[in-house]
């Protein structure tokens, strides 16, 4: 595995200790999926907030990014998030991307698009699961644990169904 920027883990850390957020921050073995996460961190796979970095055209010939975060446990429909973002054109970001803007490797980007100077939209299911969320905290060794409420009210997302 490639070495991993601390610099994200910071900021996160930073901006919930800042803010007054409840959190914990646990360290484990490497993980690259949301079911190998899931397991080391002893929570249900629903839990999980799984961060999607998405590539859209906004305007003619002019793309942008957003972060799409959802229940681990639920496939991203491209289709209805297209028709939130009003484009025709839109793909998940491939790994060079998404290491270009969120500076971290696949699998260890936060559900904070606002690090990244990005807008976040979160599906409905992550709020369904449950109170509390983890997630990969900028690195696949470290995961954070918090309320849902809590990251709604620190990342102010755009709140969807798709």
């Amino acid at each position: 595995m490639e070495a991993e920027n601390t610099e994200v883990f910071d900021k996160l850390v930073k901006l919930l200790t800042d803010k007054g957020i409840e959190h914990k921050i646990t360290e484990h073995e490497p993980t690259a999926t949301s079911e190998e996460s899931a397991k080391v961190r002893g929570a249900t796979l629903a839990s999980g907030a799984k961060a999607m970095l998405l590539k859209y055209e906004a305007s003619k010939g002019s793309f942008s990014y957003v972060l799409a975060v959802l229940s681990a446990e639920k496939k991203i429909n491209l289709k209805t998030l297209k028709k939130i973002l009003k484009t025709k054109n839109m793909k998940i970001a491939d790994s060079d991307e998404a290491l270009k803007v969120t500076k971290c490797v696949p699998g260890a980007v936060p559900p904070f698009g606002s690090l990244f100077g990005i807008p976040t939209y979160l599906d409905n299911s992550l709020i369904k699961q449950g109170e509390d969320t983890n997630f990969n905290a900028g690195l696949r060794t470290k995961s954070c644990n918090m309320k849902v409420k809590d990251y709604i009210k620190v990342e102010n997302p755009i709140i969807s169904d798709y």
